[in-house]
């Protein structure tokens, strides 16, 4: 199961994301994505460090939500994908269309 948390720090909304993002849970990322869009925040970081398991509808899902927050003039980073989460990311070539950090430190010095 998908557990998220989120917080505010200066224009970004940080959602840390844990547990299992599947086809089971595409319904609640979505709505997540929506709210982001509507938060007021300039840019959305997914702190995807307590995710344990990712399939292909969440790598779409990803995929989606960085299509719809630019459309939205809204910028998207990951942090913290753990093995083998870092290697699906790696191998769908996902760090080249959304800049992906090891820590929420080095994400906040590059969109400063």
């Amino acid at each position: 199961m998908m557990h998220v948390a989120e917080r505010i720090q200066d224009d970004t909304l940080v959602l840390m994301i844990s547990g299992r993002v599947t086809f089971y849970s595409r319904k609640v990322f979505q709505a997540i994505v929506g709210n982001a869009r509507l938060s007021g925040a300039k840019h959305i970081m997914f702190n995807i460090q307590g995710v344990t398991f990712m399939d292909s509808t969440a790598l779409g899902g990803l995929a989606l939500a960085y299509l719809n927050l630019k459309e939205c003039d809204l910028t998207m980073s990951l942090v913290g994908p753990q093995q083998p989460i870092k290697t699906l990311l790696d191998n769908a070539n996902f760090p080249t269309l959304i800049p992906t950090f090891s820590s929420e430190d080095l994400a906040f010095q590059s969109i400063q």
